[in-house]
């Protein structure tokens, strides 16, 4: 086997600028700049010793050279991305993801975006599960877990997916009602039973002070949600989590008097350096899908 090879991503820019007869499309197609195209052209028309493109007026052309060059190029690249694909696909195949998530996060915002995932890796089996207790990689059967928490969780790997960012809602009949903060004091207030501090802290920080003793619990954000949505009283809920009903007015936003709650969203591996093709490729997309949301 020969030991000497040009380049790769001489070769790369090369095809890319064949095909375009551009060197900017190929720069914004390999996400580089039109300088770092045209040097690595450079490079390899000294490597094989002739000019590969002819530069006229503001066009490109290929030399004979180039055009007996390329297609054994874009058929050797092609051979190297079949090569790839197919030991990745292998990787995924017959494998199982086993992931747990917080049951408001998967009902009301996860299940609706999964197929997406799973048109992305076919061959991978997801095992989807609900839970908000403490994970424990070693009795537990998951490969990942999202939780959030007022602090960054111990003894596992962890990656940062977002604040939560909690607004005042309720069904636009109730807002009818609410003419000023101090308003609020005569409506339901919808708690999250797990979560007790956030009226107390909402309305510290909007500077309201509580009075009123009308109270419904609920130990979830979807359920507060659909409460919120049937009228029942106000809640406070992580934006993402109420987008489809915001857009379409089945809940309002009285005073936009929202804030950062003390709570963060954490994506949660077991504590190892070297983590499963399957779960890196679920964290992935999951970073693409909360982009929106996160600051960090």
């Amino acid at each position: 086997m020969h030991t000497e090879f040009p380049p790769l991503n001489a070769l790369l820019a090369f095809e890319s600028a064949s095909r375009h007869l551009s060197f900017s499309h190929a720069a914004d197609e390999l996400f580089v700049t039109h300088g770092a195209i045209s040097k690595q052209i450079k490079s390899l028309e000294s490597y094989l010793g002739t000019p590969l493109f002819l530069r006229q007026h503001r066009k490109l052309a290929l030399t004979d050279d180039a055009k007996r060059y390329l297609p054994q190029i874009q058929a050797a690249l092609q051979t190297i991305k079949t090569a790839t694909d197919e030991i990745k696909s292998h990787q995924m195949q017959s494998q199982t993801l086993a992931i747990n998530v917080l049951p408001s996060l998967t009902i009301n915002w996860l299940i609706p975006r999964m197929e997406e995932f799973k048109q992305r890796y076919p061959h991978l089996y997801v095992d989807l599960s609900i839970g908000d207790f403490t994970v424990n990689f070693e009795q537990s059967r998951c490969d990942i877990a999202i939780r959030s928490a007022t602090q960054a969780p111990k003894e596992v790997n962890y990656l940062k997916l977002m604040d939560e960012d909690l607004c005042l809602v309720c069904a636009p009949l109730l807002m009818k009602e609410l003419h000023s903060l101090d308003d609020i004091n005569k409506m339901t207030l919808l708690k999250h039973t797990t979560r007790p501090e956030l009226w107390p802290y909402w309305a510290d920080k909007v500077g309201l002070t509580l009075t009123t003793e009308k109270k419904f619990g609920m130990e979830h954000f979807y359920m507060l949600s659909q409460a919120a949505v049937s009228g029942m009283g106000l809640a406070l809920i992580p934006r993402f989590f109420i987008e489809k009903e915001l857009a379409d007015g089945s809940l309002v936003i009285p005073f936009d008097e929202g804030f950062t709650s003390p709570y963060t969203y954490y994506v949660i591996t077991p504590k190892s350096q070297n983590l499963p093709l399957k779960a890196q490729a679920f964290i992935d997309w999951l970073l693409e899908i909360f982009a929106p949301y996160r600051s960090v």
